[in-house]
């Protein structure tokens, strides 16, 4: 990466906020798997090449973006994709590393990733001086459900494809409730919330359900307010809404499988 100072500098930067070494993850989790997943980075950078213009007038359309974004595809150190600036531009960093773990090619993840990281600039554009990314776990789930949710309503079709597993959606729907207790006893536990949102993280075998935890939340906050009006909630705000629908899922009637609970 010697010849993008900035790409490297930026992923250097968020390893070193969440407190991890970014060369033990690249000695042990990235670099040794890069050879053996260099076809299916191959195959994922044709298919982003060839549908991210759709991915993106689709993404303006809905959500009625008027900015500039640059696309960057790049091979990184496990930083995966990424809604940020790069060169002075709103970006969206794609980094082809992590996906190439679990998806074999298709259109699934190309188009769904780029509605998520656009949906995340639209979200920071509008919010403006209000944007306050923090460590705070009601403010994640908040976060990554409302990209999530924007990118229901750009890929409709493709968003059940997002993780590589196609029975994803459904395991998650079939346990919202579990899940959604799960993530209540872990933040009260100030347990980390890697297992929602991690992509080298699982929950019964099944990597980002925060994601999904997250986007049934925002859905459940756009049936009564617009979509702009969810984007703009104070922070305290979100922090009792979260709250209170999560315990709300949490409440119904679960079909968790037999012996499922919080650990």
């Amino acid at each position: 990466m010697a010849p993008w100072p900035e790409l490297l500098a930026k992923q250097q930067r968020s390893y070193r906020s969440d407190r991890v070494d970014w060369r033990r993850v690249a000695r042990t989790r990235v670099f040794p798997l890069l050879e053996g997943r260099l076809e299916r980075m191959r195959s994922l950078h044709r298919d982003l090449r060839r549908t991210l213009p759709v991915s993106w007038a689709r993404a303006q359309k809905i959500l009625r973006i008027r900015f500039p974004v640059r696309f960057v595809i790049h091979v990184g150190i496990g930083c995966g994709a990424w809604a940020t600036t790069y060169e002075g531009r709103a970006a969206c960093l794609l980094g082809l590393e992590n996906p190439a773990e679990n998806h074999r090619g298709g259109d699934g993840w190309s188009r769904s990733v780029v509605a998520h990281e656009v949906a995340h600039l639209a979200h920071q554009a509008w919010r403006g001086e209000r944007w306050e990314q923090r460590a705070d776990p009601w403010w994640t789930l908040y976060e990554e459900g409302f990209a999530t949710y924007c990118e229901r309503l750009i890929e409709p079709g493709r968003y059940p494809l997002r993780t590589g597993a196609p029975d994803w959606l459904r395991w998650c729907e079939d346990r919202r409730p579990w899940l959604a207790r799960r993530f209540l006893h872990d933040v009260a536990g100030r347990r980390s919330l890697r297992p929602f949102f991690g992509s080298w993280y699982k929950i019964q075998g099944h990597i980002e359900t925060g994601y999904y935890l997250g986007a049934e939340m925002i859905r459940t906050w756009t049936s009564h307010s617009s979509l702009r009006a969810v984007a703009v909630l104070s922070q305290s705000e979100i922090r009792r809404r979260a709250r209170a629908t999560l315990r709300e899922f949490a409440e119904s009637r679960s079909s968790a499988p037999r012996g499922a609970r919080p650990e």
